[in-house]
């Protein structure tokens, strides 16, 4: 017999006005962190990419309810996700991130006494295993929000834009950020966002500076590591803000590549 889900709607655990809303692709290993961080009485839902793990099999234990759409890009899979939830709170969560304690504690007061009509979290990165603390390794995401108050808009780097209303900042209470499972990880990922970072630049006519592609690279890593004092985070804060700075530069030289190769 399987145990109870924790998000189970059973008569003990009263609703929250809220639902939790997760796209995911392949997130076995990430997503039980996640549904465990979460308050009870809430209502989850995910939106899967057509994983080919367990990740559907983990999010229906776990009382989600559980739809799939092939991936298109970032802002048209959480638009499709939104439309899924019932409940006048939404909460858009990734699979890899976790709510602290403080956080899933604080939603509860936020949607029943709330003058505003979105938050934006205080979402910190987990690197190498380590609860980043500097280095340009915060953002601040708008994530709780009315329904039905806004849309999802652009295909890499998505973000939520409210149509109208008060947005708040919620302090005291981070969004931890899974956002690499290793250095194997976030280089294939590294590859694929720059070229798709680069197409979208040479498809606007935009061209690579000497100040973009030769300087900020080494401003990057000396403003991460020296200014925002990403020495303080150990070896883990000088990986990053190295692979930051290489980010930076491997962007632009993409561009550099695909406008040549437009030329000839």
């Amino acid at each position: 017999m399987n145990a109870p889900s924790p998000h189970s709607t059973a008569q003990s655990t009263p609703l929250l006005d809220l639902s939790v809303v997760i796209i995911a692709f392949n997130e076995e290993d990430q997503l039980p962190r996640c549904l465990k961080s979460l308050p009870p009485g809430v209502e989850v839902i995910v939106l899967d990419s057509m994983s080919t793990d367990r990740t559907t099999i983990i999010a229906s234990e776990f009382g989600a309810q559980v739809y799939q759409r092939p991936f298109t890009n970032f802002a048209e899979q959480k638009n499709a996700a939104l439309a899924y939830g019932t409940r006048k709170w939404v909460l858009a969560v990734d699979a890899d991130e976790e709510l602290s304690p403080e956080l899933s504690a604080k939603l509860p007061e936020l949607i029943s006494n709330s003058e505003a009509n979105a938050y934006r979290l205080d979402r910190r990165l987990v690197f190498m295993g380590r609860r980043m603390r500097f280095g340009k390794t915060k953002d601040k995401p708008l994530r709780l929000f009315l329904r039905g108050a806004g849309q999802y808009k652009g295909s890499i780097h998505e973000e939520y834009v409210p149509r109208a209303g008060k947005t708040f900042f919620l302090s005291n209470a981070v969004l931890w950020h899974y956002s690499y499972r290793d250095l194997n990880d976030y280089f294939a990922r590294f590859n694929r966002y720059t070229s798709a970072i680069a197409e979208q630049h040479a498809a606007k006519g935009k061209k690579p500076s000497f100040l973009s592609h030769v300087l900020r690279p080494w401003f990057e890593f000396i403003n991460r590591y020296i200014f925002r004092l990403g020495f303080l985070d150990g070896y883990p804060g000088y990986t990053y803000a190295l692979i930051s700075s290489l980010y930076t530069f491997v962007k632009y030289a993409k561009l550099f590549e695909a406008r040549r190769g437009h030329k000839q």
